[in-house]
């Protein structure tokens, strides 16, 4: 259980991997992933490429393991991000939000495995097409922006480990050894997780205050905001309602989306529960205590090899 595919192919020691989230999956963030065996990752959404190189760098600094590098298709820029990725010689890739076919020459052609983050079958049929080495399969739970479909990691991941060869990492939903559990008996071979490690004692780039309304989180205190303009998983407060009205009204899209931009810059000051942005996926309710990184990744590792344990008696 500890090893499966996915570590064999990546080198890793745990089948767990770091959900790139923007302005937070840091290099000191990853590197602490990559450290306790899992596989860190670094977020460039929401930077510039100089910026990211920095964030490589400082990786690379703080660790020997392995650990990737998401790069957004969106960018307009993605071309110089990724040649960046690939001068620094990161081997591992993971990109997202967009049509892979076009990066395929490039990436493949760097060496470097390549990860690709998909929200339904198609495009993981196309994934695979276009030569990915394994596909990240995101379910709705997950916090942060989330794809139009809605389909729940239960449904999509069978589907897609039905559809495609390459190995198949389940996300959106899980923080814990149930989900991990779960997700290795739908067919994945390890599973990516976001929200989780939020809550992490590492994670330095959200307030105390964002930290705190995880532990309060309920089952239902998350929702999905601006579906028209681009869904966003977050926690329902009075920013969520603002953005609620604001669409009801039909403000233009890009105002909207500035009134996003403009909170994702500023987690670490977020001290206001109610008005500020807390993204956080559905399996925030599960979260009740901060933990080390080595702590989350070992105790799931550890928790779920007992659960399967007795499942079988």
């Amino acid at each position: 259980m500890k090893r499966t595919r996915l570590c064999q192919l990546l080198g890793l020691e745990y089948p767990i991997i770091l959900g790139a989230m923007g302005n937070i999956s840091t290099g000191k963030l990853a590197a602490a992933v990559s450290n306790a065996g899992a596989l860190g990752s670094v977020a460039t959404a929401f930077i510039s490429v100089d910026e990211a190189q920095r964030e490589i760098q400082e990786c690379q600094r703080l660790t020997s393991r392995p650990f990737a590098v998401n790069c957004p298709l969106f960018r307009p820029d993605a071309g110089e991000m990724l040649d960046v990725i690939i001068k620094e010689g990161v081997n591992i890739i993971s990109t997202s939000a967009g049509n892979p076919d076009k990066w395929a020459e490039k990436i493949k052609g760097s060496g470097a495995k390549w990860l690709h983050v998909v929200s339904n079958v198609r495009g993981a049929v196309r994934a695979a097409r276009a030569g990915v080495d394994v596909i990240i399969a995101e379910g709705t739970e997950s916090g942060g922006i989330a794809s139009r479909d809605e389909v729940t990691t239960m449904v999509l991941i069978p589907q897609v480990v039905d559809a495609v060869e390459k190995p198949v990492v389940a996300a959106g939903g899980i923080a814990d050894a149930r989900g991990f559990l779960a997700a290795l008996s739908l067919g994945a071979q390890g599973v990516q997780m976001g929200t989780a490690f939020l809550a992490t004692k590492e994670c330095d780039r959200i307030s105390a205050t964002y930290k705190q309304v995880l532990l309060n989180a309920s089952d239902t205190a998350t929702g999905l905001a601006t579906r028209k303009v681009q869904p966003v998983r977050m926690i329902k407060n009075r920013f969520f309602d603002t953005l609620e009205q604001s669409e009801q009204e039909r403000k233009p899209p890009e105002e909207i989306q500035m009134m996003l931009a403009s909170k994702m810059a500023n987690l670490l000051q977020e001290n206001d529960p109610e008005n500020g942005l807390f993204i956080a996926g559905q399996v925030a309710g599960l979260i009740k205590e901060l933990k080390t990184v080595k702590e989350l990744v070992e105790g799931i590792i550890s928790e779920a090899e007992k659960l399967y344990l007795s499942l079988a008696n």
